[in-house]
């Protein structure tokens, strides 16, 4: 059975409708998802950067990083069922985080 298109009421693109999920496609999904663990990543980095920068240790501060990276891969293989597209998801995800934590509060 093929599924119909439908529009996206996040962005607007047009997806099948089995793919969609409260009329939300998978893209908008996972970037909603990621919301906070994104900023917990960035906040996490500009920390260590910052524990680095005075000479403290912030090796710990490199394991929380380790373990919300972790957080990020569980919770996409929980809304994407395809392997090959969950990681595809993941480095999508990581890379937004990576260049988030170089973005004053708010401003794009």
């Amino acid at each position: 059975m093929s599924s119909i298109l439908i529009y996206c009421r996040s962005c607007g693109k047009q997806v099948p409708s089995s793919e969609a999920k409260d009329r939300r496609c998978l893209d908008c999904q996972v970037r909603d998802a990621m919301a906070a663990l994104r900023a917990e990543h960035a906040r996490l980095w500009r920390k260590r950067e910052r524990y680095r920068g005075s000479g403290a240790n912030a090796d710990s501060i490199g394991r929380q990083l380790g373990r919300i990276e972790n957080r990020m891969a569980e919770r996409i293989r929980g809304l994407v069922s395809n392997d090959e597209k969950a990681a595809e998801y993941l480095r999508t995800e990581l890379e937004e985080a990576r260049q988030a934590r170089y973005r004053i509060g708010g401003i794009r």
